[in-house]
């Protein structure tokens, strides 16, 4: 038996076929021409704006990268005037305490200068006064040259001693 047999059924199926294909043609060919038509043109109109949403994004995202990067350049900036001031203010810190030391050291060695040359007068005025009281005790002892010498050097002795 052939696979495909030629009687009146086969004529009449192919009778069915085109009539089916007029009817289809006939009723339904500007129907679903007009919705794959408009079909067509919602896929285009779609394709059209995910294209430019793309490009948007792509605008987007290279903008945003150049903030990031310009506050990136920003924040160093910020960081390392950050660190010249810093140190700015540690060397203003460190002259300023060898300012004072330097000042302190002054008015420590005028104090020592005063206070030595307060004790010369001191010890001047001390000298004045025991030679004042040796002359005294001289004149009124009435002492010889050997006592005399020996009240000058036990004198000296004693402005010695006082003196350190």
């Amino acid at each position: 038996m052939p696979i495909i047999s030629i009687d009146s059924t086969f004529f009449w199926q192919i009778i069915n076929f085109f009539l089916l294909l007029f009817i289809v043609k006939k009723y339904f060919k500007e129907p679903i021409s007009k919705i794959i038509n408009e079909r067509k043109q919602k896929i285009e109109a779609e394709l059209v704006e995910a294209t430019k949403n793309k490009k948007e994004a792509e605008q987007l995202l290279k903008e945003a990268e150049t903030q990031i990067n310009s506050s990136r350049k920003e924040a160093t900036e910020i960081v390392k005037a950050a660190q010249r001031k810093a140190e700015e203010e540690a060397h203003n810190l460190i002259k300023e305490a060898r300012e004072n030391r330097e000042n302190i050291l002054k008015t420590t060695e005028l104090e020592i200068t005063k206070i030595k040359n307060d004790a010369k007068e001191e010890l001047g005025r001390e000298v004045k006064n025991l030679a004042a009281e040796l002359a005294e005790k001289i004149i009124k002892e009435k002492v010889d040259d050997a006592q005399e010498i020996s009240l000058i050097d036990k004198f000296i002795a004693e402005v010695g001693e006082d003196k350190w």
